[in-house]
């Protein structure tokens, strides 16, 4: 249902912070059943699953499942922040450098959107894990966020 999204070049250039804009009825009830289903499963079902299957979706072409990944990795830290948090304590499978690294790797996407889902998730990431992301990978995650501010020609992101 997060693939259910529109390019619009109007929003590449929106003056508005309108984040929501062209996107479908089925993508924000995704976004709300994914909530929903992380607070129901919890985080430490939810965490291990998601950053499995998550990955794949970035191994394909289409900008929209970049965009969803993003949004939906996001959407399962906001909500499992404290399994997340966790994780990163116990350095489980380094699933939080996986997470971090995902992220990070969608900053240079071709495709605004996608660029500002990473930098949406990031923001998120940095939220609810705030010191440890900053002690751990301020050296990687400083630089994209500057580089990203060069993005002129799309000022949405």
């Amino acid at each position: 249902m997060l693939v259910d999204i529109e390019d619009d070049s109007g929003w590449h250039s929106a003056d508005s912070e309108d984040e929501d804009a062209n996107e479908s009825s089925n993508y924000s009830a995704g976004q709300e059943c994914l909530d929903r289903l992380a607070i129901s499963l919890g985080g430490n079902m939810i965490v291990p699953i998601a950053s499995e299957l998550l990955p794949a979706y970035l191994d394909v072409s289409e900008w929209q499942k970049h965009h969803a990944t993003l949004i939906a990795l996001a959407q399962i830290a906001k909500v499992c922040s404290k399994v997340v948090s966790l994780s990163v304590v116990a350095c489980d499978d380094n699933k939080f450098e996986q997470m971090v690294t995902m992220v990070l790797n969608t900053f240079p996407n071709p495709h605004p959107r996608v660029r500002w889902a990473a930098i949406n998730a990031i923001g998120q990431l940095s939220t609810d894990m705030g010191l440890d992301l900053q002690a751990q990978y301020h050296q990687r995650v400083l630089p994209a966020l500057v580089a990203s501010m060069d993005d002129f020609q799309n000022p949405q992101v």
